[in-house]
């Protein structure tokens, strides 16, 4: 249980992965992501015809998932009648495809992760009693990380050295001044919101490596934190903001170009080749494979 964000999946791919199913399959499902309406074919399968636009027979979760964990995040999305056949298959370990008659034997862990107070949606009957008493038989609570500023630095420390590494970057380090930024900051988004600014602030890293305030996204710069008289103007050691006026006369190489300059001279080439890829990434000096983390990292669908 905790906020979204707080990395709830994370927890439990590693309980799964220190466990005795550690070689059996790891499936997670966003309950939030589908329809109420056919969450249910999505756990169990359904059979072929037994419903409109069922034109084949489906294995659901339960079975792909035989011998090991399916996670189950925001569970309380779920539809009192899928919670009803969950109820099922966790008491009795059987499920029974929409519109099958036989009952098949699953020996699958569930691990149920929500945002909400389950205890109060049950006492509102929003989610069945039974199945909340069922999987409250041990319950973590993921803290916020505003709970937890003291583990702050290991998380940041984490993303720097993966950033950097899908970068084929030196690590970079943050300045004084962003340490102190980070540890003022409430992250509403949680480790998922600390991670993309991390990830984002990598491609402006500054000439001498270091990541300065004004590298930060703007979403995070007019938050409450109290630094807002030192955010206004760009750091002086960043020269990538400073020269980037200049940047269609540098080369397209871009290991010789600065991380702000990296997204402008990305973008510009893609133009001149009319978005191919593989043309792009030749240009550019860098593996195509290279080049869609880059993109992805800048937040440009490809």
């Amino acid at each position: 249980e905790g906020e979204t964000g707080t990395g709830k999946e994370s927890l439990a791919r590693m309980i799964h992965n220190e466990s005795p199913r550690k070689n059996m399959p790891f499936i997670a499902i966003d309950c939030g992501s589908i329809s109420k309406e056919i969450s249910g074919s999505e756990l169990f399968g359904h059979e072929k015809g037994s419903f409109t636009g069922a034109v084949s027979k489906k294995t659901g979760l339960f079975e792909l998932a035989e011998g090991g964990t399916i996670f189950l995040d925001e569970i309380a999305n779920l539809s009192l009648e899928t919670q009803m056949a969950l109820l099922r298959a966790l008491q009795e370990k059987v499920i029974r495809k929409i519109g099958g008659t036989k009952e098949i034997p699953v020996n699958v862990r569930i691990i149920a992760a929500t945002n909400e107070n389950l205890q109060e949606k049950a006492e509102g009957r929003g989610f069945r009693d039974d199945l909340f008493f069922r999987l409250s038989e041990f319950v973590l609570k993921v803290p916020a990380l505003r709970e937890r500023k003291l583990d702050l630095p290991l998380f940041i420390d984490y993303f720097l050295e993966h950033t950097a590494a899908e970068l084929e970057r030196p690590i970079p380090v943050l300045s004084e001044e962003v340490k102190e930024y980070f540890q003022e900051y409430s992250w509403p988004g949680n480790i998922r919101e600390l991670k993309n600014v991390i990830r984002r602030a990598c491609l402006f890293v500054a000439n001498d490596n270091c990541i300065y305030l004004d590298a930060l996204p703007a979403s995070v710069l007019r938050s409450e934190n109290t630094f807002s008289d030192k955010v206004d103007a760009p750091s002086p050691h960043n020269e990538s903001f400073q020269n980037s006026s200049n940047i269609q006369n540098e080369s397209a190489d871009l290991k010789s170009t600065a991380f702000h300059a990296e997204s402008k001279k990305i973008i510009e080439v893609l133009r001149q080749v009319h978005f191919n890829k593989t043309k792009a990434a030749e240009m550019l000096n860098i593996h195509r494979k290279t080049l869609y983390t880059k993109l992805k990292m800048m937040d440009i669908q490809y």
